[in-house]
């Protein structure tokens, strides 16, 4: 995966989705769930082009919802047909960065996802998703766009 296969990805940390078209793919998820946990890891490096400090929580506010669009294409412009995962990096300076990994219901991507109670690592954090495909072979981070108040 590669540049093109990231640029393809959209991310939105904030307010989650709230509408969609008819037949959109969604999945939804709760990052303090059983699920997601066990899909937590804890101290891994951040793939190049993460980045580190991007945006700060409200006073009061410890958890986010992280909304992007899987891919659908790859570097070629070819359609997807092995996408296995896409991964949420969150980093903070005060602390190790952690990774999410969120198993696709479909290889051909495109899926809505919206992660629910997302743990920021601190108030000022930085965050990016990733795809990988069946080979394991992990895109560059999504360019992020900016959070909605």
């Amino acid at each position: 995966m590669n540049r093109h296969f990231s640029t393809c990805l959209l991310l939105a940390a904030g307010i989650a989705l709230t509408g969609c078209e008819t037949g959109q793919l969604l999945l939804e998820k709760n990052a303090q769930g059983d699920e997601l946990r066990k899909e937590t890891t804890v101290g891994v490096p951040l793939p190049p082009g993460c980045p580190t400090l991007t945006t700060s929580l409200p006073p009061g506010k410890a958890n986010v919802t992280v909304s992007y669009q899987e891919p659908t294409t790859s570097e070629n412009g070819a359609p997807l047909k092995e996408l296995a995962y896409t991964t949420i990096y969150l980093s903070s300076s005060k602390g190790a960065a952690q990774a999410i990994r969120v198993w696709t219901n479909d290889p051909h991507g495109g899926a809505l996802v919206t992660i629910h109670n997302v743990p920021a690592p601190s108030p000022e954090f930085g965050i990016c998703v990733t795809a990988t495909n069946w080979g394991r072979k992990e895109s560059g981070p999504a360019v992020p766009t900016k959070p909605k108040p």
